[in-house]
């Protein structure tokens, strides 16, 4: 299963990604688990974006880090978004390459500015902030059917309706 691009473009309208008017408690652990999984399918642009920025805002009392991460996030977004590959030279540079180099980077980016507990956190609140919005946001059309088919339904009885066997 190939993934979304991340992009601006490829995401979801953002009237729908916050529509308030869609938002309810799963009646179950099935349903909040269906919901979990459609949202994080059809909102993957949205909640990547949505994480990135959590991330950068932790780095609001650090500019220095955030100028750094900036420049590290433009390039990854450069980089991972040509169709053709990077030539210097007359050679051609491999995307696997350049992707090691900027994980290398990364890494070093994090060492010198000493931003590990700042990663941490906003990796923690995107995630809370990511499960939360898909568990409780209904999905309004389901592009696939559930993976149990039709031994379960999740709409009709908070238990679940089994099919006998």
């Amino acid at each position: 299963m190939s993934s979304p691009p991340l992009s601006a473009a490829a995401a979801r309208p953002w009237r729908q990604f916050i529509d308030t008017a869609s938002l309810s408690l799963p009646i179950s652990l099935s349903e909040a688990s269906f919901r979990l999984t459609q949202n994080l399918r059809y909102f993957y642009p949205n909640y990547a974006l949505l994480s990135i920025l959590v991330f950068l805002l932790t780095f609001l009392l650090h500019p220095l880090s955030l100028i750094i991460f900036l420049c590290i996030f433009t390039a990854y977004i450069y980089f991972l978004s040509r169709s053709e590959p990077l030539t210097v030279f007359d050679h051609t540079i491999d995307q696997k390459i350049i992707l090691g180099f900027l994980v290398v980077l990364s890494l070093v980016a994090v060492l010198w500015t000493k931003a590990w507990w700042n990663i941490f956190i906003s990796l923690i609140v995107g995630a809370v902030i990511v499960f939360f919005h898909a568990v409780l946001r209904a999905p309004e059309e389901v592009e696939e059917d559930s993976p149990y088919g039709s031994l379960l339904n999740v709409v009709d009885d908070p238990r679940g309706d089994y099919a006998s066997v």
